[in-house]
């Protein structure tokens, strides 16, 4: 369905196997539908929002403002989700 890439939109949904990435985004309100595993590497499902494209911006560059102790929070969570597989 999507091609090998770390991020890809399709059908409204918005993947990553970035786990740093993904829990950004989770901090940042976009919602995770679910996880997908293809092998070794698990995927990261979110809505794809028209916000997307600037948090992506915000969060290369550097420039996000999001509160820590949320992001650590998430890396843990987005960590055990790859553990655990799907959803």
């Amino acid at each position: 369905m999507y091609p090998n890439k770390r991020q890809q939109v399709q059908d409204g949904r918005y993947r990553t196997s970035d786990l740093y990435y993904a829990a950004y985004l989770k901090v940042a309100g976009v919602q995770l539908i679910d996880t997908e595993r293809e092998g070794h590497r698990v995927f990261f499902v979110f809505e794809h929002t028209p916000t997307i494209k600037d948090l992506k911006t915000e969060y290369f560059n550097r420039s996000s403002k999001v509160p820590a102790l949320s992001y650590a929070d998430e890396i843990r969570t987005m960590k055990s989700l790859t553990h655990m597989g799907s959803r």
